[in-house]
């Protein structure tokens, strides 16, 4: 049942609307003053005050104002002398309704019921936007928190994998060292086949082993790396690595086309490893073509620009596209090629520290083109 709070010094006005409204299922209390009004708002929770214009010591107005300041709650105007400068003035200041007198009941209770409504739902819209103002300060809070702990532990895993690689180093260069020296020992070469064939898978285990210890020192580095950003000649970076991959391979056939290629700003002995790393893939992945072509290509998509490493080689099956940049991640179709699967790792790493993304198209036996995106 709603409270109403009728403040009117009529006597006569009082009971006839508590009468009538008391039929209508309201709760009403009556009062003649400021004092009794304001006695009744501190003791009950009151739904609606219908407050007098003209009283003896106090304007309607007057009053309206100090119950606004002080309570929530919405007030509607009774007067027999309206005016439309009074009605504006009151609804400006947020009084919800202004009705004159003789009072009709059925329209009184239709404003009534019309105010307590409105004011009910404002506030549970109120109510539902601090809870999910609140809701969202807490998430962004344990978000907050989390990605300090995750940055922490990205940290520390790049440290024990830096220390981790340091430590793999010298006994793998060992293991190398001591099996070319036990061989000149045994005189390898008067040995039968089997023996042979142990040593050379020893020496080529131990030559990946030192390869991949490498390549997981330069993944721990990269957080340390990317913090010399500059402007970027990405044509002269892709020119020099053709041009050391060419003088590295010079039994390959491999064609190149470099089209055009933008500055970016970034770490540029971090985007040197990413051109490296990919044009060095395609080189390796065509190169038993009979015309081996590998293209470097750019273009710029809204606010990035996008680098694309495209060559005709084996390719492979884009249900593992996904999979192709987790580490160690080799596919069947590549194993007769050498790797250590640490590179695309690498590659999508260093990207996503220069705010890009990184991702494949393939087609098995035709083609394969890595892109990656750089804010420009």
């Amino acid at each position: 049942m709603n409270k109403l709070l009728i403040v009117d010094d009529q006597i006569g006005i009082l009971q006839m609307l508590k009468r009538r409204l008391t039929k209508l299922n309201y709760e009403v209390f009556t009062v003649s003053n400021q004092e009794d009004a304001t006695q009744v708002l501190e003791t009950t929770e009151i739904d609606l005050v219908l407050l007098d214009y003209m009283m003896p010591q106090i304007t309607g107005f007057d009053l309206f104002m100090i119950f606004h300041e002080k309570y929530d709650i919405p007030v509607i105007m009774m007067t027999a002398h309206s005016s439309i400068h009074l009605a504006i003035e009151f609804m400006k200041n947020g009084g919800v309704d202004f009705i004159e007198k003789p009072l009709d009941i059925d329209v009184l209770h239709m404003r009534i019921d019309r105010a307590i409504t409105s004011e009910k739902a404002f506030k549970r819209e109120c109510l539902a936007k601090e809870k999910a103002e609140s809701a969202l300060k807490l998430a962004n809070k344990t978000l907050t928190e989390r990605t300090k702990v995750l940055k922490l532990k990205n940290k520390e895993l790049d440290a024990f994998t830096a220390a981790i690689s340091h430590d793999l180093r010298a006994p793998a260069r060992n293991i190398h060292s001591f099996i070319g020296l036990l061989k000149r020992r045994l005189d390898i070469i008067n040995q039968d086949k089997e023996i042979q064939d142990f040593f050379h898978f020893i020496e080529q285990g131990s030559k990946k082993m030192n390869t991949m210890i490498s390549e997981l020192l330069e993944l721990a580095k990269t957080e340390e790396l990317n913090k010399n950003v500059q402007l970027i000649d990405t044509d002269g970076v892709v020119r020099k690595i053709v041009d050391s991959i060419c003088t590295t391979n010079p039994d390959y056939r491999t064609q190149f086309s470099i089209k055009p290629l933008p500055n970016i700003i970034g770490d540029q002995v971090l985007i040197e490893q990413v051109f490296y790393n990919l044009i060095e893939n395609a080189v390796k992945y065509s190169h038993l073509k009979p015309e081996p072509v590998v293209e470097i290509s750019s273009t710029m998509e809204d606010e990035r620009i996008v680098f694309a490493v495209k060559d005709n080689g084996i390719g492979f099956d884009m249900v593992y596209a996904e999979r192709l940049f987790d580490m160690f991640v080799r596919l069947d179709a590549q194993s007769k090629f050498e790797g250590t699967g640490i590179g695309l790792a690498n590659v999508k790493k260093i990207v996503k520290h220069h705010k890009g993304e990184v991702w494949v198209l393939s087609k098995e036996g035709v083609e394969t083109t890595f892109y990656f995106s750089i804010p420009s």
